[in-house]
């Protein structure tokens, strides 16, 4: 792997785990942008009437998610070149084993 392809992955891989970590904040908090109510086709900034059907947040949370992933990539390359490759996996597991813990009162009942 060249250095210039380390630093590429390296921005990226923090992109990434940034972009990951912000979305499980944000549903875990229920904390969203926006709504989407399918049933009218319309998008709100926030909470609407029980009559136009129930809220989607789903769209917001990516939404977060893809703006602190993006921000990320703004931060310097001296900084990002710093991310040892193999974090991505210690990273990932991180995240998976967050939202396993989350999502564990569905099973655990």
């Amino acid at each position: 792997m060249t250095e210039h392809t380390h630093a590429a992955l390296g921005r990226w891989t923090l992109a990434a785990l940034v972009a990951g970590t912000a979305y499980i904040l944000a549903y875990s908090n229920n904390v969203t942008l926006f709504y989407y109510f399918p049933m009218v086709d319309e998008w709100h900034w926030r909470p609407q009437s029980e009559a136009l059907g129930p809220g989607i947040t789903y769209f917001g949370w990516k939404a977060i998610g893809l703006l602190a992933g993006s921000v990320t990539l703004l931060l310097p390359r001296r900084w990002t070149n710093r991310l040892p490759a193999d974090t991505v996996w210690v990273g990932a597991l991180l995240l998976a084993a967050a939202v396993c813990i989350h999502e564990s009162h569905w099973f655990l009942k």
